[in-house]
């Protein structure tokens, strides 16, 4: 980092990774290889081939590889934008710490209000559909008749409770736990995919003619995908904690839209005809990997097992996400905008043991209050409404990091017009997937959650920025005297 960028930073109020926001983590611990398999188990490859071709054909239909596409390239650009940052400086809050590099105070402000709400309606998510694939799994052995809040209370605190004490016992646990669990999980969803597509045949001429798709759908089908690709640069939250982040960071960032990307897009081209031919199993309540295992004819064992590999493989992103969003959260306690207290890192595991419980139970507060009150509209409404929330919360920092990169770009540290270009294009892609939102109007309660994420981002934005403001004034005053 150089002399001046240290100086900005400071100006703006917020701790130089390099000298602050690291002090107590383990540094230099995982290797290239370590911090790109946790950022493709994050994302939950297993639940994401399962289900991100059926969230696209609901909305897209057969235009729905063309959805799979542009959201790959839309969070590649933002990418390239994330490592304009990761190759130049080492943070612990990811594009939260890049913010003050670039911008004032008001950047990391809004930054850090949409990545923390982000942070615990992500967890929130994937817990409930970690709850969701082992209940169904229960019930199908017959160990419970119904998906009630008492049992998905019991799942989803066994779940976090599991992931939670992996995180507070140190990162080698947890990538190791993570990266089992995608290795075990992901072999049973790609002999699904390929049976279908086996079975069903490609229809590449109906595909690629986007019959029965609409430009709205298929929009709509990008910011579905976009889901499964939500949190995509968390992993530059382990720089600190990562043997030469500016050359593996950059990485571990990019492996998720370029492979993960191109993934999806090819599970949804052999998937769509068997979904298709699926539909009436679907809509009757099978999960849609059990309902391609069947229409293949792989027969009921294999439906069956598949929700409890979901389920499994759902717990890696859990792993991940809590050890990402910890390091964010002890970021913001570092910079006094949460109680200092919370940044604490353990003694012996070199965790941040506070964050990683504060991050934990905001999160399953979040989920248990939803679950009791909807509890019979959990998988059509409230899951539908959190994951939407996450990308409109991730909307903002992706656009910033975006812009960011074209400041960078002007002051000439990097090349302009490649990054520029890619910069742009992402900057709009995401925009366009929040007007998205308000110009076609999904289903009740998704058409709601515009409203609810710029409520939710006033008044953390407004909270965060009084805090700061009170912190500084507090700072000048014992200067003073």
């Amino acid at each position: 980092m150089t002399t001046d960028d240290k100086t900005t930073a400071r100006g703006h109020g917020h701790r130089d990774i390099e000298h602050h926001e690291a002090e107590g983590l383990e540094r230099s611990h995982l290797g290239a290889g370590q911090i790109t398999a946790l950022a493709l188990a994050s994302q939950t490859p297993a639940v994401a081939l399962a289900t991100v071709p059926f969230l696209l054909v609901v909305t897209a239909g057969n235009g729905s590889w063309l959805g799979a596409l542009m959201a790959a390239v839309a969070t590649a650009c933002v990418g390239v934008a994330v490592i304009v940052f990761a190759r130049r400086y080492v943070v612990t809050g990811s594009i939260y710490s890049y913010m003050s590099h670039v911008f004032g105070p008001w950047a990391r402000h809004l930054a850090g209000t949409t990545l923390l709400l982000g942070y615990v309606t992500l967890l929130a998510g994937v817990l409930l559909l970690t709850g969701a694939y082992a209940g169904s799994f229960l019930i199908s052995l017959g160990v419970s008749s119904e998906l009630s809040p008492a049992l998905m209370t019991v799942l989803t605190s066994a779940a976090l409770g599991v992931a939670t004490v992996l995180a507070y016992r140190g990162l080698d646990a947890c990538v190791s736990w993570a990266v089992i669990l995608t290795i075990l999980t992901l072999p049973l969803v790609v002999v699904i995919t390929v049976a279908s597509a086996v079975h069903s045949g490609l229809h590449l001429g109906s595909q690629m003619s986007l019959a029965d798709s609409t430009p709205s759908g298929i929009f709509q089908g990008v910011a579905t995908a976009t889901v499964f690709l939500v949190a995509f640069e968390s992993s530059a939250a382990l720089a600190a904690e990562t043997k030469d982040p500016k050359r593996n960071v950059p990485k571990a960032v990019m492996s998720i839209p370029v492979v993960l990307g191109a993934s999806y897009l090819l599970a949804t081209l052999l998937q769509v005809p068997g979904l298709l031919g699926a539909a009436d199993a679907i809509n009757a309540g099978a999960s849609p990997a059990a309902a391609l295992a069947t229409e293949a004819g792989l027969g009921k064992p294999v439906a069956t097992a598949t929700d409890l590999v979901l389920a499994l493989a759902n717990l890696a992103s859990i792993i991940a996400f809590i050890n990402y969003g910890s390091r964010f959260v002890a970021t913001l306690a570092t910079d006094g905008l949460l109680p200092e207290r919370i940044a604490a890192v353990h003694p012996r595991f070199k965790s941040p043991g506070r964050a990683i419980i504060t991050l934990a139970l905001l999160s399953q507060t979040c989920l248990l209050v939803l679950v009791w009150a909807y509890p019979d509209h959990l998988l059509t409404e409230v899951f539908p409404a959190l994951s939407t929330l996450t990308v409109y919360m991730w909307v903002v920092p992706w656009i910033l990091i975006c812009l960011g990169a074209l400041v960078l770009a002007r002051r000439r540290a990097v090349s302009p017009v490649a990054v520029g270009i890619a910069a742009a294009a992402g900057a709009v892609g995401m925009a366009w997937i929040y007007v998205n939102g308000l110009v076609n109007r999904p289903a009740s309660p998704v058409d709601a959650m515009p409203y609810v994420f710029l409520i939710l981002t006033a008044i953390g934005f407004v909270t965060f920025s009084v805090i700061d403001r009170s912190r500084s004034q507090t700072t000048a005053g014992e200067v003073g005297h």
